[in-house]
C-alpha cells in the first residue's frame, strides 16, 4: 500500500484483468533488453545493491496501470511491472503516492524518489522536454490519447474511429484534461478553438466529466478503456493517434 495516496473514485477502474499475465511475459524482456540477461533471471539472484531499498513515485488513479482495488492494495501494469524488476534485481521498496503528476515529476527531477512510475511518456517533444530534467528506462508500452465521454451524451464528437483535431476542433466544446500530461499538450497544439479547463488530477478531470462541466475530455487510451471499463457512466469515444512510449524514469544524475 502506498503512502500519502487513497482509495480511487468510484470513478476510476477497479480491477483489470490479464494484467499479471502480460506482466509475466514483459518481465523477462525488459530486464534482459536492461542488461540483466538470463543468468540473472533464472541462474543466480542479482547481486546485493549498493541501495537496499529504492523509493517508488506515482499518481495514481490511472487504471489500468495504477490505481488501488477494492482492499486498498496498489495495483496495476506499471506497479507490478517494477516491483518485480526491483524485486529481482535484489532490492526492497517503498511507494508514495503524488497528489498530481507535476509533484510526481517535480520528485523524481529533484532526487525526491529513485524512480517515477506512472505511464510517462519519455518521447515526442513532450519527452525531449522531460529529458533536460531527468532520465528513462527503455520504453515498455505504445499508447495514443483517447477521447472519453459520458455514455448519457449522445453527441457524435468523432464520426470516425480515430478522433481528429478538426473533429474536436469546435468553439462551442468545452475540454477537460490533467495538466502538464502529453494529452493537455496535444489539446494546446491542436485545439486551439475549445475552451480548457485543466486540474492537477485525474480523479478532478472525471469530476467535472460526470457533473457535465465539460463535454469530454482528453486523456491516454488506455486510461479511458480502463475507466470506461469500471464505470458505466462512462464512454470511449475514440482515439487520438499520437504513438506514445512509456518509461520509467529517474534523476538526470543517477548513475
Amino acid at each position: 500500500m502506498a503512502e500519502g495516496g487513497g482509495a480511487p473514485p468510484a470513478e476510476a477502474m477497479r480491477g483489470s484483468k490479464g494484467i499479471s499475465v502480460v506482466v509475466t511475459a514483459i518481465i523477462a524482456v525488459v530486464l534482459f533488453v536492461a542488461g540483466l540477461g538470463v543468468g540473472a533471471l533464472f541462474l543466480a539472484p542479482a547481486p546485493p545493491p549498493a541501495k537496499e531499498k529504492l523509493l517508488l513515485g506515482t499518481n495514481t488513479p490511472f487504471p489500468p496501470f495504477e490505481y488501488y482495488d477494492a482492499n486498498d492494495n496498489l495495483v496495476g501494469f506499471d506497479i507490478e511491472l517494477i516491483q518485480e524488476m526491483v524485486t529481482r534485481s535484489g532490492y526492497t521498496y517503498e511507494w508514495r503516492d503524488y497528489t498530481d503528476f507535476t509533484a510526481l515529476l517535480l520528485a523524481v527531477s529533484g532526487e525526491g524518489v529513485d524512480i517515477a512510475i506512472g505511464a510517462i511518456t519519455s518521447n515526442l517533444a513532450t519527452g525531449a522536454e522531460r529529458n533536460k530534467s531527468m532520465k528513462f528506462t527503455n520504453s515498455y508500452y505504445e499508447a495514443d490519447q483517447g477521447v472519453l465521454k459520458l455514455t448519457s451524451d449522445t453527441t457524435n464528437y468523432c464520426p470516425n474511429p480515430d478522433c481528429t483535431a478538426d473533429d474536436l476542433n469546435k468553439t462551442q466544446f468545452t475540454v477537460g484534461v490533467q495538466d502538464i500530461t502529453t494529452s493537455y499538450y496535444w489539446i494546446l497544439d491542436n485545439l486551439k478553438a475549445v475552451t480548457v479547463q485543466k486540474f492537477p488530477s485525474v480523479t478532478q478531470v472525471l469530476q467535472v466529466l460526470q457533473a457535465g462541466s465539460v463535454d469530454f475530455i482528453v486523456i491516454d487510451k488506455p486510461a479511458a478503456e480502463g475507466i470506461a471499463a469500471g464505470n458505466a457512466a462512462f464512454t470511449v469515444e475514440g482515439t487520438i493517434q499520437t504513438n506514445e512510449l512509456y518509461a520509467f524514469a529517474v534523476a538526470k544524475a543517477d548513475p
